[in-house]
């Protein structure tokens, strides 16, 4: 009596080309949904950053306020570049934002504008504290606004 051949079975040449299709597709979304969500965690970061610059300055712009408020004043209506970590005023003001310079942190460009509520003598002063960068082809700020008064000494 024969024995009846064992059958072998495999997969067609079009069966093989639907399945690496199918696959080389499922790869393609997944690569292009893991590279929209990098950039997203990206800019997340970067804004983060960005608002850490904008309240390390109010805050070190709020000292200045306490420890006198006339000195202060002589900062006023003027717009002021803050380059660094550690921040101090700079010597000059500048006439805009267009002459900061992206030193901060390597990407960042920060600057505070001070602007009076133009009584005198002032006893408000609105402080706008901006952190620019730019990151794949598009810019992006961040703003922080804060009003200072005599009265909160």
């Amino acid at each position: 009596m024969r024995m009846p051949h064992s059958i072998k079975k495999s997969f067609s040449l079009i069966e093989v080309l639907v399945f690496v299709s199918i696959l080389s597709m499922v790869l393609v979304v997944s690569a292009f949904i893991i590279t929209v969500s990098m950039r997203q965690n990206t800019l997340r970061l970067n804004m983060l950053k960005a608002n850490h610059y904008n309240e390390q300055l109010i805050e070190w712009i709020r000292s200045e306020k306490e420890s006198n408020w006339g000195t202060f004043l002589t900062h006023a209506e003027k717009t002021y570049c803050f380059t660094s970590d550690t921040i101090f005023w700079p010597f000059n003001s500048v006439l805009d934002k267009t002459f900061c310079t992206y030193d901060l942190g390597g990407k960042y460009k920060r600057y505070a504008i001070l602007e009076t509520d133009h009584i005198d003598p002032p006893s408000k002063v609105m402080v706008k504290v901006i952190s620019e960068w730019a990151e794949a082809g598009n810019n992006y700020s961040t703003q922080l606004d804060t009003l200072f008064t005599i009265w909160e000494q």
